[in-house]
């Protein structure tokens, strides 16, 4: 009996301890169940978070704080304005274009490490620098912040690629200039953000950037080549501190060439000198020398106070104090007529004739022909001139050969033009014109003066100080300067401001050529001398001489007209003191 009971128990026994077994079994896979549901829930809450912040850094801040909105006033709205319009040459030459490029810029607000982001980008970009980076990304007030503009594609690649939330790349525009230099002093050069700074750039900025249409110029890009390399030469050669001339088409007005050196590269604007952004045609005022005398003679026949064989004494100086005028290279003394003084540039003579027809006339006359006025030209950069306050004889004598009044190369070039013009003179342009088109010219001079005005001018090219400029063919007239620069209260005594004015056809006037030099120095081939006719004339031949075919200039047939560029003749000069404070030429 009693091992009939025990079996019973035994089996019990191990029931009810497997019952307890799945008992625990249980109660811990409902743990580890409860467990996993509450670690599962904190794994979906934490999700949901990043999923937020992620929704609230991608799309809702990069909404609310995009270019659109941060970018710092005028940016967007001159890249939403559509690509400033090209500039080209009358031929349809591109001078100025632009270049679709990409920019990278930050905000801020959303860059979560900032010392990564900067050290990424300043590793990619060298030219960043570290620490200026870092304070932009770590700006708290600013939703927009320029890291660097204008890259490469290559570049651009690389940027996105490094993958840094809150860096973004940006279509962008750059400003281009095919030519580099050649047109630097006309166009000018535009801003990081496509604004004009300067030149044609800056004068019809709004133009550029509202109307889509291009912008048609008056210059022809193969003559401000010519031009622009003989100048260049020219200062080579005779060591000049600079230089600059122009080229116009005397019927229209429009300007062919304006080249001022030194020079600059508008697609560099950060890296140029203020000297070499100087336009020395438009903002540069000089005394111009001897070239006045072309006015001083026109009054003088206009008027009537004298005529092409009235006389004059040169042969003693005139003195003021302890000054005197006298001529310099002049090698006629007594008694010379107007075509004698005028052609061999006498100072004497022409102060002379200057006294005749007096103070108020040359006011007047040098109004008419625009010298007392400020010039105009589309181009932000012009000069006003220097004009005597007072205007008593000693002025009238030496503003008569050029001294004692500054003007512009322009200013210079737009009277001469309008002289020989037949009288007519019209303002200068840089922008191209319709023959059909212009506007009215103004008459400044009769006919028979500006006649008698080019014949004189072409007897300075075949007896004169211009010889160099006779080029076969093209009946060129013109008049040399030199004037000594101003230093201090008085002038320099070897510092000279050279210039040469040139006009072609003289029977038909169709261009004018004008070079200037500063402070050129002289070579053996100009035997020591530095006026001029030893070096801006024969720079001037050789831009009419390279220009005029090219242009379609119809050689005439000229028997005075020969090669004289290589001409080696040497001019004896007469006595010259330091105390003649007026040179002629």
């Amino acid at each position: 009996m009693k091992h009939f009971m025990a079996e019973p128990l035994r089996a019990l026994t191990k029931h009810l301890s497997l019952w307890h077994q799945v008992m625990r079994d249980r109660n811990v896979l409902e743990t580890a169940k409860n467990r996993s549901l509450v670690a599962g829930a904190a794994f979906s809450i934490a999700f949901l978070l990043v999923f937020i912040r992620l929704a609230d850094v991608m799309v809702i801040r990069s909404l609310w704080e995009s270019p659109d909105h941060q970018m710092p006033h005028g940016v967007v709205a001159s890249a939403k304005a559509g690509p400033r319009a090209d500039i080209l040459d009358r031929n349809g030459e591109i001078l100025a274009t632009h270049l679709v490029t990409g920019s990278v810029y930050a905000n801020p607000k959303v860059i979560i490490n900032a010392e990564e982001a900067a050290a990424k980008l300043s590793g990619l970009l060298p030219e960043l620098d570290y620490k200026n980076i870092l304070k932009k990304l770590k700006s708290e007030t600013q939703g927009f912040v320029w890291i660097v503009r204008h890259i490469s594609p290559k570049l651009q690649q690389a940027v996105n690629h490094l993958g840094i939330p809150g860096v973004y790349l940006q279509r962008d525009e750059r400003r281009v200039y095919p030519y580099g230099s050649l047109v630097s002093h006309v166009l000018g050069y535009c801003g990081i953000d496509n604004d004009g700074l300067a030149g044609i750039e800056k004068f019809f900025d709004e133009r550029l950037r509202k109307d889509p249409n291009f912008l048609q110029l008056s210059l022809d890009v193969r003559v401000q080549h010519i031009v622009h390399d003989e100048l260049a030469k020219a200062i080579a050669e005779f060591q000049a501190e600079g230089g600059n001339a122009m080229v116009m088409k005397i019927d229209t007005g429009e300007l062919l060439a304006m080249v001022s050196l030194p020079d600059y590269d508008p697609n560099l604007p950060n890296q140029n000198c203020g000297n070499a952004t100087f336009n020395r045609n438009t903002l540069g005022v000089y005394e111009p020398g001897s070239t006045f005398k072309i006015f001083n003679t026109a009054i003088s026949l206009e008027t009537g106070t004298a005529n092409l064989n009235s006389q004059y004494n040169n042969s003693s100086p005139i003195r003021i104090g302890r000054f005197k005028i006298d001529d310099w290279r002049v090698k006629i003394r007594g008694i010379i007529n107007v075509r004698e003084i005028f052609t061999h540039s006498s100072n004497i003579g022409s102060a002379k004739m200057a006294l005749q027809f007096g103070s108020a006339a040359q006011r007047q006359f040098l109004g008419r022909f625009g010298l007392l006025k400020t010039a105009t030209l589309e181009l932000p950069e012009i000069g006003s001139p220097l004009v005597p306050m007072t205007w008593r004889d000693v002025t009238t004598m030496t503003v008569s050969y050029g001294y004692g009044i500054a003007v512009s190369p322009l200013q210079l070039l737009v009277a001469v033009a309008g002289i020989v013009n037949d009288g007519y003179i019209r303002s200068a342009t840089l922008l191209k014109r319709d023959p059909k088109a212009l506007v009215n010219a103004v008459k400044i001079l009769s006919s028979k003066t500006s006649a008698q005005i080019r014949n004189l001018m072409r007897m300075v090219v075949t007896e004169g100080t211009a010889k160099t400029a006779n080029i076969p063919g093209y009946d060129v007239c013109a008049k040399t300067g030199s004037a000594h620069k101003k230093e201090g209260r008085g002038y320099a005594d070897k510092a000279k401001i050279t210039d040469f004015i040139g006009v072609f056809p003289k029977d038909n006037p169709q261009y004018i050529v004008l070079v200037f030099l500063d402070n050129p120095q002289p070579t053996k081939n100009t035997y020591g001398f530095t006026t001029g006719g030893w070096n801006a004339t024969p720079t001037g031949g050789r831009i009419i001489a390279r220009m005029a075919p090219l242009l379609g200039v119809i050689p005439v047939t000229d028997g005075d007209a020969k090669e004289v560029i290589g001409l080696s003749t040497k001019l004896t000069p007469v006595t010259h003191t330091q105390d003649n404070i007026y040179d002629a030429e």
